[in-house]
């Protein structure tokens, strides 16, 4: 059994972006792997991932992580 978590793709404008996503999902097709569409987030400018949060402006701490801190 394979259990993929989480894929990011990061590009640095949308045609790009779009050329992107394409090649992931058919890769991904190709293995015989799926996802669930529900669980899809387009277009996100900024992403929590686990303890941080991704955006344009660089990598920070989630609002979480610093109130146990």
């Amino acid at each position: 059994m394979i259990y993929l978590d989480n894929i990011l793709i990061y590009s640095n404008n949308m045609s790009e972006h779009h050329k992107h996503v394409k090649e992931v999902l058919k890769h991904l097709c190709k293995t015989g792997l799926y996802t669930k569409a529900e669980k899809y987030k387009f277009y996100s400018k900024s992403v929590e991932y686990p303890e941080y949060i991704l955006s344009p402006s660089g990598l920070t701490m989630s609002n979480n992580k610093v109130k146990i801190i």
